[in-house]
């Protein structure tokens, strides 16, 4: 139940152009302000402070928003400033209201009206609010996985252009002095001024030659040159849209060269927000976890004192077995897999490299494939024990010791 000095709920449901808010009286819940919208402007804002001025001092009034991406922030901002109460939700929380009372109907007038009469009932729990540290490790992660994900996408793009404009060119590129392949930047430099068969047989050798010293900073010369040419002269390239598909992939190799700066600008900005960050230092001491898996287990896992027990860190990650079952029917045990994704994939990376070069984790892998895990299966068992170590030393702050994982005894599946 809420405080008794708490005299105005106010929920506001927030949006991009123009939230909506709504203030009930307590105890009783009558309608103090219906459902109005404001613009998200300076007037905006400015208008509800002088509906506010009316409601009572701050101390006297809670406020809910829910947490719809980052369009919260602005308003919690400004209503926090003022001194006010202000409880983010989490929208699951709200949907699980709204199904209890079995509204049919949804508007943002009806979702503004829940939200204070949530906060009626005394039934919000506020999120935890992520620190500037998390936040900002949070934001490069995410954009950085992004850009990644483009990146893989247009390098399969641009192998397929290739495929039709010099289809043995991929199949050269490993005979390259430092085996190359498409993500080598002398190889984009080349694509981006000659992208087909064609034009590699057109060009003069000794241009050929010239280009490559260039490009690889002279790891090629003429007899890399002399063998592409070639290569070029007798190639099975279609004879099709040449022109337009030479300038596609040109085009792909630009944006793959722009996007590897832009991926290693947010690098070098982690590797700076990492060494100043203590739990991120603390975790790069974990094995398998290196500077870009302990920048994205920091900003996916938050803050680890707001979880109570070890239990609630593992059912947050996802790593927590279900068995499905229903009758006489007994299904497999599977992973929730409710949290974030990012998060229990860079854990599973992080067991996998230990597994592999760690000798107290090589030898707790062993034993569970000795006892009929698959390989993934095992892997993932030892995601979910490396991330209860992970729980142990951001909450106490002691150091990695290999020995106190006693791996004499037998590995669990917990």
């Amino acid at each position: 139940m809420l405080p008794p000095e708490i005299h105005t709920v106010v929920g506001i449901d927030v949006a991009k152009q123009a939230p909506v808010v709504c203030a009930l009286e307590a105890p009783s819940g009558a309608l103090r302000h219906k459902p109005s919208r404001i613009e998200a402007t300076a007037a905006g804002y400015a208008l509800l402070r002088s509906w506010w001025a009316s409601w009572g001092n701050p101390e006297q009034t809670v406020m809910g928003l829910e947490a719809t991406g980052p369009l919260w922030e602005p308003l919690y901002d400004t209503l926090t400033r003022a001194g006010y109460t202000v409880l983010v939700l989490n929208p699951r929380q709200t949907a699980s209201w709204a199904s209890s009372l079995g509204l049919r109907a949804k508007t943002d007038g009806i979702d503004a009206q829940l939200l204070a009469r949530g906060l009626l009932a005394g039934l919000a729990r506020a999120s935890t609010l992520p620190s500037e540290a998390v936040q900002a490790l949070r934001t490069l992660t995410r954009a950085r996985r992004d850009l990644i994900q483009t990146r893989t996408a247009t390098r399969q793009r641009l192998h397929d252009e290739l495929v039709t404009l010099f289809p043995e060119f991929v199949r050269f590129l490993p005979t390259l002095p430092g085996r190359a392949d498409l993500g080598e930047p002398a190889v984009l430099a080349l694509l981006s001024t000659s992208s087909s068969a064609h034009a590699l047989a057109q060009v003069s050798l000794d241009e050929l030659t010239t280009t490559l010293e260039r490009v690889s900073s002279a790891r090629w010369g003429h007899e890399q040159a002399q063998a592409l040419q070639a290569l070029a002269c007798r190639s099975t390239a279609s004879t099709r849209a040449v022109s337009a598909r030479s300038l596609v992939a040109r085009t792909l190799a630009q944006q793959l060269q722009e996007l590897a700066v832009h991926v290693a600008e947010l690098e070098a900005a982690i590797a700076d927000l990492l060494h100043d960050d203590a739990d991120g230092q603390r975790l790069q001491a974990i094995p398998g976890i290196g500077p870009l898996n302990a920048a994205t287990i920091r900003a996916e896992l938050g803050d680890i004192t707001r979880f109570q027990r070890v239990d609630e860190v593992v059912a947050y990650a996802g790593l927590d077995p279900r068995t499905r079952q229903s009758g006489a029917f007994i299904g497999q045990k599977q992973l929730s897999k409710r949290g974030p994704g990012a998060l229990r994939h860079a854990l599973y990376l992080a067991a996998f490299v230990a597994a592999r070069c760690v000798p107290e984790w090589r030898t707790r892998n062993e034993r569970l494939l000795a006892r009929g895990h698959a390989k993934k299966e095992a892997y993932t068992i030892l995601a979910r024990a490396l991330l209860r170590v992970i729980y142990h030393l951001l909450r106490t702050g002691d150091a990695y010791d290999p020995a106190l994982l006693n791996p004499s005894s037998p590995a669990t599946t917990g």
